[in-house]
């Protein structure tokens, strides 16, 4: 017969015995109230994008058009730009693909993209607990570690929106969580393969970190016999689609993806994010830090998944000095950070430093849900809020007499069934890297072709300029009048 017993049994022991558990309890309680706290932010800002029907991001409509476009079985990657439209496709196709029955069912709409993101964020998640639970057999770790990734500004804000990245994140995370799960068995390796190359097929620059540290793990959980093999397998997959794509695309797709995806570069942006992690992150940096440069001797055994996975991350975060670049280029690097420091407090045996660690954790999350709610979440609600607002512009959009071309609130287009005619970020930087002739563009324009222009400015920079060329800015005011301002939208229409 099996005793039962007494919780009152613990108390009549010594408090050396129960009083180091009542504490690190407390301590594990604090970071679950700070992560819960966070987590409630992003289903909050993720339940009002879902629902809000108009452009949260100048990237979405571009997505939403490529959906509609392939619905119809249209090539999305051209090669030519001699007539329009001039519109790059700079991500493979996947998320577009994953969006195509739901415009079979539904009609061009946003809410399935936000859904998709919003879900691939939490899968994330998931799959960064089931991970770290693998390879360091603590459960307290392994939650501590995943919460923290919806707590981080930079997820809390691109999640919610319908771009690649969320996707390509949680597609590369259940690869690793396979890999790590069950290292080293056939099929396995194959399973972890395909899910990497879908998220490389989703988003190009996930061919780095998350391959990366799977191969490593593999090197030295199992044989570099088992690490070839699933070398061979990825490279195999991503070289039998690429050659299908370009051939199906007439090699737009290479030129899309590559070619037209070379923009200048600003360590101005590098280092406004480096001091932005500094002043309100400094438990993630040190942590991460400190896990990569000491578990090794302490032979700590997922130091061989997270140390390559942080490596991979760093390089990749570091492309945000890219001209057009968002805080999407450093998802890779929040997901690290939540693996280091789930992985570290994993590390710490002796009580006092588990409770030392989990309360950096907690006032580290506090740091995270400040600066979300004073700069990343009003990003997007007080943009929700603008919903009235919008309406107007959409009436624009669907009273004008022929193309239109927007920038900012191109979504809308798709929205009215009208084909985008430009996007002209990724078409400005194509003009000024001589790769694309715009004078096709000026000439519809001198030729007062479009019902409405619309073009978006911000008070405090000239994004304009990033958008559009000179050119193509003074050839607008040259034959459109300004009309009114909606939304920081300056909306043109034809000189008579």
């Amino acid at each position: 017969m099996t005793r039962t017993h007494n919780p009152l049994d613990l108390l009549r022991q010594s408090p050396r015995t129960w009083l180091p558990q009542f504490i690190v309890a407390l301590a594990l309680l604090v970071v679950l109230l700070a992560e819960a706290r966070a987590a409630l932010l992003f289903l909050t800002q993720d339940g009002r994008a879902v629902s809000f029907p108009y452009p949260l991001d100048y990237g979405e409509g571009p997505l939403l058009d490529q959906a509609v476009r392939l619905s119809r079985f249209e090539n999305i990657y051209h090669a030519n730009f001699v007539l329009p439209p001039f519109v790059i496709t700079n991500y493979p196709p996947l998320l577009v693909v994953a969006q195509t029955p739901f415009v079979w069912l539904f009609g061009p709409a946003f809410w399935y993209g936000r859904a998709i993101s919003m879900l691939s964020v939490i899968a994330a998640a998931v799959f960064v607990a089931l991970t770290l639970h693998a390879i360091t057999r603590e459960r307290l770790a392994a939650v501590v570690g995943a919460l923290l990734l919806p707590a981080i500004p930079y997820v809390l804000f691109w999640a919610p929106l319908c771009r690649v990245d969320s996707l390509a994140l949680g597609l590369s995370w259940a690869g690793l969580w396979v890999i790590t799960r069950w290292t080293g068995r056939p099929r396995a390796l194959v399973t972890a393969a395909l899910l990497l190359a879908a998220a490389a097929f989703t988003r190009q620059s996930y061919a780095l970190a998350a391959p990366f540290a799977a191969l490593v793990w593999l090197w030295s959980q199992h044989s570099w016999r088992s690490a070839l093999v699933f070398a061979g397998l990825l490279a195999t997959i991503a070289a039998v689609v690429c050659i299908v794509l370009v051939l199906l695309t007439h090699n737009g797709f290479f030129f899309n993806t590559v070619t037209a995806n070379v923009n200048a570069f600003a360590w101005g942006e590098v280092r406004k994010y480096m001091s932005e992690m500094i002043h309100f992150m400094p438990v993630l940096l040190a942590g991460s830090l400190l896990f990569g440069l000491t578990a090794w001797r302490w032979q700590v055994t997922s130091w061989w998944l997270v140390t390559p996975y942080l490596f991979g991350a760093v390089l990749s975060a570091l492309t945000i000095g890219k001209i057009g670049s968002n805080v999407n280029y450093l998802f890779e690097l929040s997901a690290a950070f939540s693996l280091a420091l789930g992985a570290l407090v994993a590390t710490q045996r002796r009580w006092w430093l588990r409770v030392l660690l989990l309360l950096l954790v907690a006032w580290q999350t506090n740091l995270l849900l400040r600066l979300s709610r004073q700069d990343y979440a009003p990003r997007l609600s007080d943009k929700i809020e603008l919903r009235v607002i919008i309406d107007e512009v959409a009436q624009t959009v669907h009273e004008a007499q022929g193309p239109v071309l927007a920038d900012e609130y191109m979504g809308l287009l798709p929205l009215d069934h009208r084909p985008l005619y430009i996007a002209p970020f990724e078409m400005t930087q194509l003009a000024r890297a001589g790769i694309w002739n715009q004078q096709p563009l000026l000439d519809a324009i001198n030729h007062k072709e479009f019902g409405a222009i619309l073009i978006f400015h911000l008070p405090d920079y000239p994004l304009e300029k990033d958008r559009w060329t000179a050119e193509a800015l003074t050839a607008v005011d040259a034959n459109y009048d300004l009309f009114r301002i909606v939304a920081n939208t300056w909306i043109y229409h034809r000189r008579p």
